[in-house]
């Protein structure tokens, strides 16, 4: 009788790991590479900063506090040099200021320590599950310019300088202007933790409101009472 084979799926694809704790960061990586992933690991900020912006990686999973800084000011200056790679934080702290401040700053998801390599496969699976927004297109809506392959947002020729989740909450209202997006469907088309809660979300909306105001667009995310929010029909003419 054949004994049928057993193929175990591993998965694919390079993150950088990078938490000051060698204990911790040798548990994430061993981890991620008992997965197939392939791991470079940082002990700093100043090294999380060297390899993000030498090699490209597919995630990057970053402590949130390590002994030389803020993980949330090395990701802006990342995002801020255009550089969009998904981001997971891993965090002591559970205050939602923390992880709303790390959600602006441009994380993509949250993990609270102590935590499972299970959870936290599970995660970085479902980071790298998302799929891209649309390639090689340029959106319009009224002045606003949204490039969608190098995700570029001009404001009348002028560029807009948006984090990650700013990015992904003006493609998803600019490219359905006549749709209403509750709280809930912002939270899971964006990318934000269930339990950063609705406050994550006025926040976001609150800063990217400041920033096209500012750019000269006006007022072009809508609050419509009672249902959530769209993209100005004024703004998108």
């Amino acid at each position: 009788m054949r004994v049928p084979m057993i193929f175990e799926h591993k998965m694919t694809g390079r993150i950088l790991a990078a938490d000051d704790d060698a204990i911790l960061r040798d548990f994430i990586a061993g981890g991620l590479r008992e997965e197939g992933y392939l791991v470079q690991e940082a002990a700093t900020i100043a090294e999380t900063l060297e390899h993000a912006r030498a090699s490209p990686f597919d995630l990057w999973v970053l402590d949130r506090q390590m002994a030389d800084g803020d993980s949330v000011a090395a990701l802006r200056a990342l995002r801020a040099e255009g550089r969009n790679t998904p981001a997971l934080f891993l965090t002591a702290s559970r205050q939602i200021e923390q992880r709303v401040e790390g959600l602006e700053a441009g994380a993509d998801d949250y993990l609270t320590k102590p935590f499972s390599i299970v959870e936290l496969t599970a995660r970085v699976r479902a980071l790298l599950r998302r799929p891209p927004v649309l390639r090689d297109t340029i959106l319009r809506r009224g002045e606003i310019e949204l490039h969608m392959d190098a995700r570029r947002v001009l404001v009348a020729t002028n560029e807009l300088a948006v984090t990650a989740n700013e990015w992904r909450l003006l493609a998803l209202l600019a490219q359905r202007p006549d749709m209403v997006f509750t709280r809930a469907q912002i939270m899971a088309d964006v990318g934000i933790a269930e339990d950063a809660g609705d406050v994550a979300v006025d926040h976001l909306i609150s800063r990217l409101r400041q920033k096209l105001r500012a750019q000269g667009a006006g007022d072009v995310i809508e609050t419509v009472r009672g249902m959530g929010f769209s993209f100005s029909r004024k703004a998108a003419q």
